[in-house]
C-alpha cells in the first residue's frame, strides 16, 4: 500500500483551457471507509465492488489489516476477510493517515476490544480537535485519553453500551463511529445528539449499516437507539461514485466546455449530491443519462452563469467547488455554512479568501456567510494549504484564468482523488499540456 510522506511537495501549473470529454467518477471515500470498517466487523468475507484508492481509503484498509483483516484486491474489487474479536495482540497501534472521519470512526470501534489501542495520524490531522471522543466513550464503558484534545489517542474497552450525549455541531463523524460500534456492545444504547450538522452523512452511515444487516433508529436525528448484541453480516457492497470528487469536474464543464461524469447515483444520500442544486441555481446547462444499477452520467456544458445563493451547512466539502463556480458567475453569490470550514484540512474559509484573492476574486466573510464576487480570474502563484479540495478548486478556476496559475502542494489531491490531475488533463482540448510538474522532495514510499 502506498503512503505519501508528509513533507513531499509538488507544484502544478494550469492555464486557460477548454475541456471536453467523459470521466468516470472515483469511488466515494466516504462510502469506502465506512464499508471497509463494516467489513472488518463482519465475521467472514465481504466484497467491496468498484473501489478506487485514495490516501484516506488506503489508510482505512491499513487500519482494517492492523485489526486482523485480510485484504485481497482483484481489479477494482476488494475482498475483506475478518474475525474481529479474534485479535489477541497485547497492544495495537492504528495509523489513520490524515483522515478525520477514519479517526473518529475507528476510535469507538477500537473500544470494543479489551486490549489497549493507540491511534495516530499525521499532517493536519494532528492539529484537528479530537477531544469530543472522550466523554461519550467513558459514558459507554471505555477508558480513553487524548493528548490535550488532540492525537494521539489511547483507548481501551470494553465498550459496554448505555446512554450518552454529544454535540454534533462540529462534526457528525464521532456519531458515525458510535453507530458502527455500539451494535456490537453487550447492552443496548441511546445517544442524545444536539446541534447535529451534516445529517446526510449520518443517513449514509445508516444506509451502509443496513447493507451489512445492522439496524439503528432515531427520533428526528436527536435521539439514536442502537440495539446491542447485533451481528454484521458479510455481504457484497457496491462503492458508488463520489459526488465530492465529481463536483469540480462538473464545474469545469459548466465554466469551460462540456464534461460528462459517469458512475454517479442520482438517488445517493451523499451530501455533496447537492452540487447539482448549486449548478442549477447558477444557470448551468445540465444533462442526465440514466444507466443501469442506479448509476447515471451527468453532463455540464458551458453557458452564461449568474450569481446564486446556496446553503452548504450540511455539505461543507462543496465550498471550494462552489467558490470556483461563483468566480465565473456574473454578480455576487452568497453561500451559507462558513462555520463548518474551520476544522478541515485547512481553515477553508480563510484559505479560499486568500488564494482566490490572489487570482483577483473578491471573497467576503460575513458571519456564517461567504460572499463571492464573480469576475476576471488572473494568473499567479497560489497554495493549496495542503488541502485536497482547495487544490482542485484552484485548478478548476484556473481553466478560465487570463494567466498561468501555479498551485503549490498539489499532491494533496491524493487524499480523496488519486487521479485528479490525470483526469483533468484528459479533459483539456487545447494543444498545450495542462500542467507542468516540478518536484521538490516529491518522494513516496511503499508501505
Amino acid at each position: 500500500m502506498k503512503h505519501k510522506l508528509a513533507n513531499s511537495s509538488m507544484t502544478k501549473s494550469v492555464r486557460y483551457s477548454t475541456v471536453k470529454g467523459r470521466i468516470v467518477a472515483p469511488a466515494s471515500k466516504s462510502v469506502a471507509q465506512r464499508a471497509i470498517i463494516a467489513a472488518l466487523l463482519a465475521n467472514g468475507t465481504s466484497k467491496l465492488r468498484n473501489m478506487s484508492l485514495c490516501s484516506d481509503t488506503q489508510a482505512a484498509l491499513g487500519v482494517a489489516q492492523a485489526l486482523g483483516a485480510q485484504v485481497e484486491q482483484r481489479g477494482s474489487d476488494y475482498f475483506i476477510a475478518s474475525d474481529f474479536f479474534a485479535n489477541s495482540a497485547r497492544m495495537l497501534s492504528l495509523f489513520c493517515g490524515e483522515s478525520g472521519l477514519l479517526t473518529r470512526m475507528v476510535t469507538p470501534v477500537a473500544a470494543l476490544l479489551s486490549q489497549p489501542v493507540g491511534i495516530g495520524g499525521y499532517g493536519s490531522l494532528v492539529t484537528r480537535p479530537i477531544g469530543m471522543v472522550e466523554a461519550p466513550l467513558r459514558d459507554l464503558g471505555a477508558t480513553v485519553t487524548t493528548t490535550g484534545g488532540l492525537l494521539p489517542i489511547h483507548v481501551q474497552g470494553k465498550l459496554r453500551g448505555g446512554t450518552t450525549s454529544l454535540d454534533g455541531s462540529v462534526s457528525s463523524q464521532l456519531l458515525t463511529g458510535l453507530l458502527m460500534a455500539l451494535p456490537l456492545a453487550h447492552e443496548s444504547s441511546t445517544v442524545h445528539v444536539s446541534n447535529l450538522k451534516s445529517k446526510p452523512y449520518v443517513d449514509l452511515t445508516i444506509e451502509l449499516l443496513k447493507t451489512f444487516g445492522v439496524s439503528v433508529t432515531h427520533e428526528n436525528y436527536e435521539v439514536f437507539h442502537i440495539r446491542g448484541q447485533q451481528r454484521y453480516t458479510p455481504c457484497t457492497c457496491n462503492v458508488e461514485g463520489d459526488w465530492s470528487g465529481a463536483s469540480c469536474l462538473l464545474v469545469a464543464g459548466a465554466i469551460a466546455g462540456h464534461v460528462t461524469v459517469e458512475n454517479l447515483n442520482l438517488e445517493s444520500v451523499q451530501a455533496d449530491r447537492e452540487m447539482l442544486t448549486a449548478l442549477e441555481r447558477a444557470g448551468a446547462q445540465i444533462g442526465i443519462e440514466s444507466g443501469c444499477d442506479g448509476q447515471s452520467a451527468v453532463t455540464t456544458s458551458q453557458s452564461a452563469l449568474h450569481a446564486f445563493t446556496f446553503d452548504a451547512t450540511d455539505c461543507p466539502d462543496l465550498f471550494p467547488a462552489i467558490v470556483a463556480l461563483a468566480s465565473c458567475c456574473n454578480g455576487v453569490s452568497g453561500v451559507k455554512g462558513v462555520s463548518r470550514l474551520t476544522h478541515k484540512e485547512s481553515n477553508r474559509a480563510l484559505a479560499l479568501q486568500k488564494e482566490f484573492g490572489t487570482l483577483g476574486i473578491k471573497i467576503e466573510l460575513r458571519g456564517d456567510e461567504m460572499l463571492i464576487t464573480g469576475g476576471s480570474i488572473g494568473g499567479g502563484s497560489v497554495s493549496s494549504h495542503n488541502d485536497h479540495r482547495i487544490a482542485m478548486a484552484l485548478a478548476t478556476a484556473a481553466l478560465r484564468a487570463s494567466g498561468e496559475v501555479t498551485i503549490a502542494q498539489a499532491e494533496c489531491v491524493e487524499k480523496s482523488y488519486l487521479e485528479f490531475w490525470r483526469d483533468l488533463d484528459v479533459l483539456r482540448t487545447d494543444s498545450y499540456s495542462l500542467y507542468a510538474l516540478t518536484s521538490a522532495a516529491c518522494s513516496k514510499v511503499m508501505r
